[in-house]
């Protein structure tokens, strides 16, 4: 009864990221082409380039490519060279292979969650401020942090999804078998 709570909670909270990142990497991706368009037409045409227009972009910018690597990792759609596939012909093997891989993933989001926190921690006490416009660091540091807790936290999902994709493989084919 926990397990299906703590399911439809997960659930709930996946659909919102997705509709809400959704609209952020749009709306995101729209800004940053817009500020590049107006700086270069104010500093290249008009010869009156707009101060922190760029860090603005940069801002932005970061940000969207850490939502961008949430989702890749919550649709498993990053860059990835399988050559396993040619080599493992059997489903089950594949399925405990993909499972073994986001394993690995898991340890290197984990990694990258600690060492991303630690620094976020370590700048939000600093007050470290940006060159430009004077805004504290941690509001683009911050996005390293936030990437890296859900880029976990879907990597956690996948393992479950694998594993149990690999189980219910290994168990057909146990029941196969004369």
């Amino acid at each position: 009864m926990v397990w299906l709570k703590f399911k439809a909670i997960c659930s709930a909270f996946d659909r919102a990221f997705d509709k809400g990142g959704t609209v952020l990497i749009v709306v995101g991706g729209i800004l940053v082409t817009l500020t590049v368009i107006l700086q270069v037409l104010l500093r290249y045409i008009f010869k009156a380039p707009l101060f922190g227009l760029e860090e603005l972009s940069r801002l932005i910018a970061v940000w969207v490519y850490f939502l961008g690597a949430a989702f890749g990792t919550k649709l498993d759609g990053h860059v990835q060279g399988d050559v396993v596939v040619r080599f493992v012909t059997n489903d089950t093997a594949r399925a405990w292979v993909k499972t073994f891989t986001w394993l690995l993933s898991l340890v290197l989001c984990l990694l990258f969650l600690y060492h991303s926190g630690k620094y976020s921690v370590w700048l939000y006490g600093t007050g470290e401020r940006t060159t430009g416009l004077w805004w504290p660091r941690i509001t683009s540091v911050g996005s390293m942090f936030f990437g890296a807790l859900f880029m976990t936290l879907y990597s956690i999902a996948n393992v479950f999804k694998n594993f149990e994709v690999a189980l219910d493989l290994s168990k057909s084919a146990e029941g196969r078998q004369p």
